[in-house]
Order: C-alpha cells, then sequence, then structure tokens
C-alpha cells in the first residue's frame, strides 16, 4: 500500500489517498480518497508508518458496512447514545451468514473482509475447536495435523507394503514418482495458457459412503453409495458431461451416515449395484483422454474407489486398473500447503464459505460437492500460478503435484515450513483472543435454583429432585458410552449436595451426558429425550451487555504483511465470476 497524500492528520481521523500496488489488496478496490480511523500516524517523508490499535478494523470495516442484517453494522446493537457498542450474537450463525451471500458483481475488498469478520465470529461461536485448538497448544490445525503432518502419509510405509497401489499412500512415494520425469508425460502440460487462463483437462468426482472404514479390514468396509462427477475442459467446466449416480450398497446405510448425506436405503433401492456402475466410470469416464483425476480430500475418495476395483479384480478375469494417488489433485491438500489457517475446519462447505463468502449449496450431496471442489481447485491452481518465480514460464501439473506432496518447486515462491505449509503465513497472527463488547452471547449450560423451580411443572417432581440433589459429579462415572471421559476442562465440579444446581457446561454434549447418568425420566406425554431437551433450553446460560475474551480469526488485511492468513479477493473473485 502507497500512500500518495496526507490531507491531515490531527486528531484520530485522517483522509488518505490510497493506491494499490501489484500483489496489495486496498481498502477500497480503486483509486480514491477514503476515510481512515487511526489512533497514531508517524509520517516520515513519503512514507508512512501506522501503529493500528484497539478498534481498527470495527471503525474502519464493521462499522462502514450498512444495510445487512448480520454483517457489518447489522451485527451490533446501539447503546443509549445511539452508538454501535455490543456484537449482538442472537445473529451470530452461519444459519444467517448463509441467508446473506456476498454480492460479487458489487462487492468490494471491504465488504468481504467484513463478510469473513461475521464468518470468524460465527465460527468461534459454533466451534470449540477455536477455543480449545489455539495456537497456544497446536502448532496447525487438527485438519492438518492428521492430513499433512502425520508421519503416516508424511513417511513411506515399510519395505514389504512400499510401491503397493492400495496401501502406499505416503507423499515421500508420491514425490519419489514425480520426480522421474521420464514417465507420465501428460504431468508435465501447462496449467495455464499464454494469457494466464486455466487451460487443463480434468475429471472432477466425489463419493458419498456407508460410512469411513477404508481400510480396516477387521469388520466390513464401507461402500459407495453416490457418485457426482463432472468434466473439465481448458479449465471449463462440461455441463453436459455431469454425472449424479446413486448406487446400491447391498447393505444397510447406517442412521449416522444417512444424518450426514440424507440418503436412505429407499433411496439406493432400485440404483444399480456397484459392478453395473464401476467398468464404464473407470475406464470411459477416468480415462486418460479425459485428463487427470480431481478429488477433494482424495484419500478417502480414491481408496474407497480402489476398494471396489479390487473386490471386482478378486472374481472378474476383466481387471480394472487401480488409481495411482500421485496422479491425483487435491485442493483439500493444496489448500492445507497454501491457507493453512483460513478456518479451523477444512471440510468443503467450511472452506468454500471463507473463500468465496457464500454458502455451498446441497453440501454432502456428491454432485454439489464437485462443482464446489472445482471452484477450489481454481483458486489454488490460480494463486499458485500468480506465485511463480518465472512469468515467463507457466507451471505444470506435474509442479502443482509436488507442491501438493510437500516439495519445495523452483517456480514456486511459497516457502514451506516444517509441516510442509506456507511459512509466509502463521498462526499467533491469523488467530487470536479478541475483547468483545457482546450481548444475548450464550457461553454454556447452567441451571440455578430459580430455573429448576420454573421446570418443575413441566418436567415433574421427581426429575426436579434429580436436579438439585440425587446427582453430584463425585458419584457420577464421568465417561461416555463410548469409554471417553468427558473433557474435564469443560465442566465446572459441581458443589457436593447441590446436584446440578449452578454446575457449568460449556458444552450441549457434556450437559447432556450428565443429564442421562442424572437418570431423567418421561414425564406425562414427554419422552425422556424431549424433557432432556426442555432442561437443555432452559438451562441455556448468556452474558448480556459485558466485555468477554474472545478467541477468532483474524479478518484484518493490514495483518496480511505480519503472516495474517486470508484468501486473495482477486482470486476468489476470479473464480466466482468464470464460474457465475
Amino acid at each position: 500500500m502507497k500512500i500518495s497524500s496526507v490531507s491531515f492528520y490531527t486528531n484520530k481521523k485522517v483522509n488518505l489517498s490510497i493506491r494499490k500496488n501489484p500483489g496489495e489488496t486496498p481498502v477500497e478496490n480503486d483509486d480514491k480518497t477514503v476515510e481512515v480511523d487511526i489512533p497514531y500516524i508517524t509520517p516520515v517523508l513519503n512514507r508512512f508508518v501506522p501503529t493500528f490499535k484497539g478498534d481498527f478494523f470495527e471503525n474502519n470495516f464493521t462499522r462502514k458496512v450498512n444495510g445487512k442484517k448480520y454483517q457489518g453494522l447489522g451485527l451490533m446493537e446501539k447503546n443509549e447514545l445511539g452508538n454501535a457498542e455490543w456484537y449482538d450474537f442472537s445473529r451470530v450463525g452461519t444459519e444467517y451468514l448463509n441467508t446473506e451471500p456476498l454480492d460479487w458483481k458489487t462487492a468490494t475488498p471491504r465488504d468481504f473482509y467484513v463478510y469473513l469478520q461475521a464468518n470468524a465470529l460465527a465460527e468461534g461461536y459454533e466451534s470449540a475447536w477455536v477455543r480449545r485448538f489455539n495456537y497456544t497448544n497446536r502448532k496447525k490445525m487438527l485438519a492438518t495435523s492428521h492430513s499433512i503432518d502425520s508421519r503416516t502419509v508424511k513417511e513411506p510405509p515399510s519395505k514389504d507394503l512400499k510401491y503397493d497401489i492400495y496401501k502406499d499412500k505416503s507423499f515421500a512415494s508420491n514425490i519419489e514418482k514425480l520426480l522421474d520425469t521420464r514417465n507420465h508425460k501428460s504431468l508435465d502440460k501447462p496449467i495455464t495458457d499464454e494469457n494466464g487462463k486455466l487451460c487443463i483437462d480434468a475429471v472432477v468426482f466425489d463419493t458419498e459412503t456407508t460410512g469411513t472404514n477404508t481400510s480396516d479390514e477387521s469388520r466390513p468396509l464401507d461402500k459407495i453409495i453416490q457418485i457426482g462427477a463432472i468434466q473439465v475442459k481448458k479449465g471449463e467446466i462440461v455441463p453436459e458431461s455431469a454425472m449424479n449416480q446413486l448406487i446400491n450398497p447391498e447393505m444397510h446405510i447406517p442412521d449416522s451416515a444417512s444424518k450426514v448425506h440424507g440418503i436412505f436405503d429407499d433411496d439406493v433401492e432400485n440404483a444399480p449395484v456397484m459392478e453395473q456402475v464401476l467398468k464404464p466410470f473407470v475406464n470411459n469416464y477416468l480415462n486418460k483422454k479425459n485428463g487427470i483425476i480431481v478429488a477433494y480430500n482424495s484419500l478417502f475418495d480414491i481408496t474407497m474407489l480402489n476398494n471396489a476395483i479390487r473386490e471386482h479384480n478378486s472374481y472378474s478375469a476383466d481387471e480394472l486398473k487401480p488409481k495411482r494417488y500421485f496422479k491425483v489433485l487435491d485442493p483439500f491438500l493444496l489448500i492445507q500447503r497454501i491457507h493453512p489457517y483460513v478456518g479451523v475446519s477444512k471440510r468443503l462447505s467450511n472452506q468454500y464459505r471463507y473463500f468465496f463468502a457464500k454458502n455451498m449449496e446441497n453440501a454432502h450431496d456428491a454432485f454439489a460437492d464437485v462443482k464446489g471442489t472445482v471452484d477450489m481447485l481454481k483458486y489454488t491452481l490460480y494463486y499458485l500460478d500468480k506465485h511463480r518465480v518465472d512469468k515467463t514460464k507457466p507451471l505444470t501439473i506435474r509442479e502443482v503435484l509436488l507442491f501438493q506432496n510437500g516439495f519445495e518447486v523452483p517456480n514456486i515462491d511459497i516457502p514451506l515450513d516444517a509441516q510442509g505449509c506456507n511459512a509466509n503465513v502463521n498462526f499467533r497472527t491469523s488467530y487470536r483472543p479478541v475483547s468483545l463488547s457482546v450481548d444475548n452471547y450464550h457461553n454454556g449450560y447452567m441451571l440455578t435454583k430459580e430455573d429448576i423451580k420454573e421446570l418443575e411443572p413441566l418436567i415433574g417432581e421427581k426429575n426436579a429432585k434429580k436436579l438439585r440433589s440425587e446427582v453430584q459429579n463425585e458419584k457420577i462415572d464421568m465417561k461416555l458410552p463410548s469409554g471417553l471421559p468427558i473433557n474435564a476442562a469443560e465442566t465446572r465440579p459441581t458443589p457436593e449436595g447441590k446436584g446440578m444446581e449452578n454446575a457449568f457446561y460449556v458444552m450441549k454434549n457434556n450437559f447432556k451426558k450428565v443429564l442421562e447418568f442424572a437418570k431423567i425420566d418421561g414425564y406425562q406425554d414427554k419422552s425422556k429425550d424431549e424433557i432432556i431437551d426442555i432442561i437443555t433450553a432452559k438451562a441455556k446460560n448468556y452474558i448480556h451487555k459485558d466485555s468477554i475474551d474472545f478467541w477468532m480469526k483474524n479478518p484484518n488485511p493490514f495483518d496480511i504483511k505480519e503472516g495474517n492468513d486470508l484468501p486473495d479477493f482477486e482470486i476468489s473473485k476470479r473464480v466466482i465470476t468464470e464460474s457465475s
């Protein structure tokens, strides 16, 4: 950012003429004078060294976006003087934010970052991950620890498994194959043309399944129940190539899986079985002519597909070739290499919201996930293309795959840290504890003496007695049915003889589990579960018009130079504009 003029700098408010430099995002999206509140200014000749403190983002971003219900000023409640003071958390949440997608035709960078702030508030409010897994006790997000930094993916397996197509999935083995430039010449095709436009051919696919067991053969492996796919030719989706196929797995779909993707036994009862779908999909759709395979979290989908191929080959003379892990582009891995601190959850729908400021419709439908994957792929490829060292030399698919597997590519100007992620960004700047003035902030579950008295007519005297005195934490087996303990850090011990009265629980699940241990019963025409829901609703504890310390994603673009990990506004806009 270069300041071409300073009109005046008395008090806190200055008028700045801001001109965009290559690689930087201004407060506005063109050359103009904007008013910025800055607590302290040190002008030095033609250089400008501001110290941003206090409410910089709130004053220069949040309060300047009006007309939205769940973003900007729409999130803030006014005090008696008419000034926006408290964030009203009754308006915070992804459910609300999904109704207000960003209008990319008119959106400025400020609109984008204010949307990201609302999304960050929702993430911190709805997910315990932000509070529990911040930079004070972790190096990376949980997903990254499993998918990029774990020993099982970084190192090749034991010698007896090395080069086993079905079992060798390590980055080390992938890199070894990719560095052999004598083979797989199709990977040396450029990803962009001379005009910087994507020119790759690819097949993007996704699966929905009966569960997540891909490799534990001590119990039945899960099976594919839906395949969604689409072809990309010269960087453009081919609509007529779309495939959305339900598959009968010839086994019961567990309720836990159906709750995720919404597919039940009745839906697949008359669908073809995998044997009818597999051969044409592998030979005619996922073939070399149609380009490289793309899948989000490909380790799961390719393993599920290869399991089906292995089963087919076990009884058929017409063998199918399993798909090779090192030849699959995976936006799930690429995003974590490039943007490890954009959102704690790397689930496609959550990442999509951060990068494109809108909800990904019908998430966990295989075909909807495919369309979302295409957008995430385009973002990563455009980002890597922007960070070429040699601007005269386009990146190849091979180079992108090497970077995806944690290899520092000479023509990509992104250094990698010890975990194999972008070293130009850091956790400490990207997620921060902030002091927020809040209203209607739900911080946990607690029953007061008055609450239990008011509940008694609804839940019955017997249940009320259990809440008052018949449940003491020291007498409760503090373990879930799975054998896992309730997180002690999330509960406050119940005073002896007080039952659940004034016992505080951060997590709803923990509160409900303790109600289960208390042996809460049904009452009158209401079932036990309904009574537990009534008690839980009453136990919601709120903070009103007060300040709290709140961990959240940093939405401030002025902190990018210090390592704040944020999406590239221009690339996100380009992807959505092309998609629409």
